[in-house]
């Protein structure tokens, strides 16, 4: 591998790379199942590309909108509260990363990128899955400056590597989300991804724990499925953001 050209590998490939050497049964064990890239797109674009888009469209012309179109790519949050090897973080961050080239080319401005690594989350209970998504996020935020060189003669450095982005590595379940990815003023946080699913009755004894104490205790739970976690987890997150937004 060594003497292999690696410019050109694609960041994505990394879960199927995960997949094929995690023995079938263990996926299913723990839900693990892979997203394609095509539906990871069907994922992102009516979430928020599309909307991001359409409002470049209307900002064609405009510096005062462009750079309004700007400060809001910067501002974005993308977290996937079971990122698995980062799939969904890698599409979201290249589509975003090429929208504000589009930006710079319609403002005829020669600037540097401002979207980093930073504005990703993500959780992974593997710690194997959870080490790929950094390589993977690291990896196709240099493919992205070599993109942005081509276009404009100029990138932000890659090295020295700083961090990718904020993956942290522990049961979703059980994690504080708002500790993971933390809620500020301006922010325009998308939550998505592939969450594991497993029928009641495949779940072990952590997963049927993880069930109780999501549902705070409540017996209604018991036949539901495992990904039921994340859309109550989804859920609370993003019903105290609404409250919070609306008492500023």
């Amino acid at each position: 591998s060594g003497n292999l050209d690696w410019a050109n590998i694609n960041p994505d490939i990394f879960g199927s790379m995960f997949q094929a050497v995690n023995h079938a049964d263990n996926r299913g064990t723990l839900g693990q199942h892979f997203t394609s890239v095509p539906n990871i797109m069907k994922v992102i674009e009516p979430l928020f590309l599309n909307d991001i888009k359409e409002d470049f469209e209307k900002a064609k012309g405009s510096t005062t909108k462009l750079n309004k179109l700007l400060y809001r790519l910067k501002n974005i949050k993308i977290f996937d509260p079971a990122c698995g090897s980062g799939n969904f973080l890698i599409i979201a961050y290249k589509e975003l990363r090429r929208l504000e080239m589009e930006v710079f080319k319609e403002l005829g401005t020669i600037a540097l990128s401002e979207i980093s690594l930073s504005q990703f989350y993500g959780i992974e209970l593997d710690d194997f899955a959870h080490e790929i998504a950094i390589l993977a996020l690291w990896l196709v935020e240099h493919q992205m400056n070599v993109e942005f060189f081509k276009e404009f003669g100029r990138t932000n450095p890659t090295l020295p590597l700083t961090e990718a982005g904020n993956i942290v590595q522990g049961n979703a379940c059980r994690l504080d989300w708002e500790q993971v990815c933390p809620k500020e003023k301006n922010d325009e946080t998308y939550i998505l991804g592939n969450p594991p699913y497993l029928g009641a009755r495949m779940q072990d004894s952590t997963q049927k724990e993880d069930m109780r104490l999501v549902f705070e205790g409540r017996k209604e739970y018991k036949d539901s499925d495992y990904i039921a976690c994340w859309f109550i987890k989804g859920a609370n997150y993003i019903k105290s953001f609404i409250f919070s937004k609306s008492s500023k």
